[in-house]
């Protein structure tokens, strides 16, 4: 049988070294995160996205969508198709309209559910070739500040 003193003792040094291994995984993690990602230029990122993004608008051009240049999540207007007309496919869903038409409706989708509207201020982050921000501007009536890193983005 163990005294309330010697269990008390052993949760406090089963919380100490808890604790320290705990710290020892914080400042490894911030390491990590200082080594790999961190978003200063000794960290690399704009080393990356210029080796990324700033490689030719032609080179994008020939395929992504004409009009926004977005390459993310397009939202395809999707048509349940009857199981007895699947043309050999397993799926009973079938995505129509164009890349382009599909863009414009991820925009869209986006605004609507930020509820962005005339007036407001829209901080664009990292924006691409401006599809977001221009579409946001002349549709919605808002303001938009765009931030990019990369030179060919913003030429």
């Amino acid at each position: 049988v163990r005294s309330a003193r010697a269990h008390a003792l052993s949760g406090a040094f089963s919380n100490a070294s808890g604790l320290f291994v705990a710290k020892i995984g914080a400042l490894l993690n911030y390491l990590r995160y200082k080594i790999t990602m961190d978003n200063s230029e000794r960290g690399g990122s704009l080393r990356n996205i210029h080796a990324h993004y700033d490689l030719s608008n032609d080179l994008f051009s020939s395929f992504l969508d004409k009009e926004t240049l977005m390459y993310s999540s397009a939202i395809y207007d999707a048509v349940a198709v009857p199981p007895g007309n699947l043309l050999g496919g397993k799926s009973n869903i079938v995505f129509r309209g164009t890349l382009e038409e599909a863009q414009w409706r991820k925009l869209d989708t986006l605004l609507d559910r930020a509820q962005v509207r005339p007036g407001q201020t829209l901080l664009d982050i990292g924006f691409g070739w401006g599809g977001l921000t221009l579409h946001a501007a002349k549709k919605y009536g808002c303001r938009v500040t765009g931030i990019t890193l990369s030179v060919e983005q913003k030429a």
